[in-house]
């Protein structure tokens, strides 16, 4: 995991993800590898604030990720 003590800490906590593109996700990160972060239980989050539920496990490439924050409880 490309020694990240830093995202090995967070694993199982819930993050909105802003990709490069504008894309925002938000979801569990669940792991890592060196280039992606893997979100599971995650929803595409449209820019009029609508949520898509996505399938499965989301693997976002580390290097479109822009920011990640922790959302409002």
């Amino acid at each position: 995991m490309r020694g990240d003590r830093l995202v090995k800490s967070h694993l199982r906590e819930r993050y909105l993800v802003t990709m490069t593109d504008g894309e925002a996700f938000e979801g569990l990160l669940n792991e890592a590898d060196a280039n992606h972060l893997i979100f599971v239980d995650s929803e595409a989050v449209q820019q009029s604030g609508d949520r898509v539920r996505v399938d499965g496990a989301l693997w976002l490439p580390r290097e479109r990720i822009a920011y990640m924050q922790q959302p409002k409880a």
